[in-house]
């Protein structure tokens, strides 16, 4: 069966895209939500096991960001043997590295979460919540890889519908497990893994099945071992160093979370709460920019460099009135809606000034969400890994650890950090889409398939 990809708008793949992130996103938040009912303390400690899961999915978008790069361009470009096997190549590669990271987290709880400072009162109900979240790694690894075939294909309605299906497993399975409604076997943070292990098996068991209804006529099952290492070494190189700013990231903010265990289990619980809210403030963006890489990538492989570049342009407006507004929003909202997690005055006054900062730092995000995405649309990737990375740890974790412990300025300092680093790298990406160099990027790489079709 021939299957043709269907028609691609940014209306079409952005809003299924929004509703997902947040429905996955909502996965944390349910968890935070309802154990905030339980215990502050339980909060931070599956706060601190999840900023580790942070760092591990940052990996494997590696994968899936270096992949969708090369899919993308194949299909604008019409070759679409080409982008069947990279799909499936990177669906294998993905249940190899997922598989290594689930046994890794399983057996090494302990000492990972020992290496993040956290409180020994705290450590043994992270430790347990961590190996059950953690062993779901090779599940995430494989949803991640898929969705990211089903945008490609212009097709991100099925992995949304997963989602909200999984969502509701593990609100009903969270809600059993935190107020025992009735006689339930698992309880705390440790009930709290198990339910988020059983989603994420059931996303990817749904996933696959209709990965396989699709029944694309250029995917093939031989290829998911037939690995080329020329494909292979193109997705491990675009997928490094796209997914180097986000692993530096991450990495910081395990490092910055290190900072916070000087300053007491409060302003730990109000760094995982405003964490939690903020991702809301800028989500529509971002997945404005996730749509608009999809389509501009398509673009790029077509040769239509100008219109790439006036695309994200345009896009990048409608992103910056998005972030700042909700932005904005959620700050003079802040304390009703920290209500709705936690009753600690201490800690709603603490999220306040970061909610106020939340609002540079968002700005910042708008242009990295535009640009930043356009840039890796066409595999230019070097350059704005290197200005990310050196960014992040320098001014991010460098100047937040200064504020924040040498200055005395606490958890507002990590903040005052955070904002500098996401609109230092947000005005360096806008300046590298402008300078066109990207266009090369593409040229060369659309030479170098051709050249691997003809031998």
């Amino acid at each position: 069966m021939q299957k043709t990809e269907k028609q691609i708008t940014l209306f079409s793949l952005a809003l299924p895209i929004l509703i997902e992130q947040v429905l996955r996103n909502f996965l944390g938040t349910v968890n935070v939500f309802m154990l905030g009912n339980y215990s502050d303390n339980a909060v931070a400690a599956v706060g601190v096991a999840n900023q580790i899961m942070n760092v591990v999915l940052i990996t494997f978008t590696m994968i899936s960001s270096g992949a969708a790069i090369v899919i993308n361009q194949s299909l604008g470009a019409q070759r679409r043997e080409d982008a069947g096997l990279v799909s499936m190549n990177s669906v294998g590669i993905s249940v190899l590295l997922g598989g290594a990271v689930s046994i890794f987290l399983i057996f090494a709880a302990g000492p990972v979460l020992a290496l993040m400072g956290l409180e020994p009162g705290l450590i043994g109900e992270a430790i347990v919540y961590l190996q059950w979240v953690g062993g779901a790694s090779v599940m995430i690894a494989v949803s991640s890889i898929i969705s990211i075939l089903f945008r490609c294909y212009g097709n991100a309605k099925i992995p949304m519908a997963v989602v909200m299906i999984i969502n509701v497993v593990n609100v009903l399975g969270n809600y059993f497990v935190i107020f025992q409604p009735f006689p339930f076997p698992l309880h705390g943070t440790d009930g709290v893994g198990v339910i988020r292990f059983i989603s994420e098996t059931l996303g990817v068991v749904l996933l696959v099945l209709l990965l396989i209804r699709e029944k694309f006529s250029h995917y093939h099952l031989s290829n998911l071992w037939r690995i080329r290492p020329r494909t292979l070494g193109k997705i491990i190189r675009i997928g490094f160093m796209s997914g180097a700013e986000g692993i530096s990231y991450m990495l910081s903010q395990v490092v910055t979370t290190g900072f916070l265990t000087a300053f007491g289990a409060a302003a730990l619980s109000a760094k995982v709460y405003v964490n939690t809210v903020d991702y809301y403030a800028y989500v529509i963006g971002m997945s404005i920019g996730q749509a608009a890489q999809v389509i501009s990538g398509q673009m790029m492989g077509a040769g239509k460099f100008d219109e790439a570049y006036r695309y994200i342009k345009r896009k990048w407006r409608a992103i910056f009135l998005c972030n700042a507004a909700i932005s904005t929003l959620i700050f003079l909202l802040h304390r009703p809606i920290m209500g709705l997690f936690t009753s600690s005055e201490e800690i709603i006054s603490i999220s306040a000034p970061l909610f106020a900062l939340c609002i540079a730092v968002n700005i910042g995000r708008s242009f990295n969400h535009s640009f930043n995405y356009g840039l890796r649309a066409a595999g230019y990737v070097f350059w704005p890994m290197i200005v990310a990375t050196s960014s992040i740890w320098l001014v991010n974790c460098g100047l937040g650890f200064v504020f924040s412990t040498v200055c005395g300025m606490g958890i507002v300092g990590l903040w005052i950090g955070m904002a500098m680093d996401d609109v230092l790298r947000g005005l360096v990406a806008t300046g590298l889409w402008k300078s066109r160099r990207w266009e090369k990027a593409v040229s060369t790489a659309s030479k170098a398939s051709e050249s691997s079709d003809a031998v």
